[in-house]
């Protein structure tokens, strides 16, 4: 006769399931992902990377850097920069907060497919950026359109990358950031804890049954 043993409940996990989790921040232009990031590192206690602001650190003002070099001369900084935060994310659980077009590069979305990668996209909506915009020094909302439009005519461009990439999406718009950062939190909670009882209903699988 088989006797399956009933599941043993999961033990909590502490001190907060979300923060075993390597997290990845991605989203268009004025998301708001870097207030996002910083409010996340807090609540978990992860550390931070924000690629944006390395970029100004290392290199300097990134609207300056567009004028003076380029878009591509550009681009190649931030990948480098990008590349290095994400492998240092996979030594040890943490928060990169990405830069709206980083996802352009095929090199940053195969890195964001681990499966360890958390990749969370924060969605707003028109609006709420239009109270958010100052052009100058989001270079690439300048052009023959307003900053929104051509904010706009961006995220359609790149919708299908950020949703090639994204574990899962939140919803910003008219909500502060520390609402968001709630949401975040559950989800990723809710994912960690999904993925500690699949471990463990496979370690019963393996050797749980018995015979008699």
């Amino acid at each position: 006769m088989n006797h399956t043993p009933l599941p043993k409940p999961v033990p909590p996990l502490e001190p907060v399931p979300a923060a075993f989790s390597r997290i990845v921040l991605s989203g268009p232009p004025a998301a708001g992902k870097s207030t996002i990031g910083r409010l996340l590192a807090d609540r978990l206690g992860l550390p931070l990377t924000d690629t944006d602001a390395n970029i100004v650190d290392k290199y300097g003002v990134i609207s300056e850097i567009f004028v003076e070099r380029g878009e591509d001369h550009f681009r190649r900084i931030e990948r480098e920069v990008v590349r290095r935060a994400l492998r240092r994310l996979l030594d040890r659980p943490g928060i990169v907060s990405l830069g709206g077009g980083a996802i352009l590069n095929p090199g940053t979305r195969a890195q964001l497919k681990h499966p360890a990668i958390k990749v969370v996209h924060i969605d707003i909506d028109v609006d709420t950026v239009a109270q958010r915009l100052t052009a100058p020094h989001r270079p690439l909302l300048r052009g023959a359109g307003t900053p929104v439009e051509n904010w706009l005519a961006l995220v359609n461009e790149r919708e299908p990358l950020y949703e090639q990439v994204a574990t899962f999406r939140v919803q910003a718009s008219n909500s502060p950031p520390s609402t968001v950062v709630n949401r975040v939190v559950d989800v990723l909670t809710g994912l960690r804890r999904a993925e500690e009882y699949a471990k463990y209903a496979n370690s019963e699988d393996d050797g749980s049954h018995h015979e008699s």
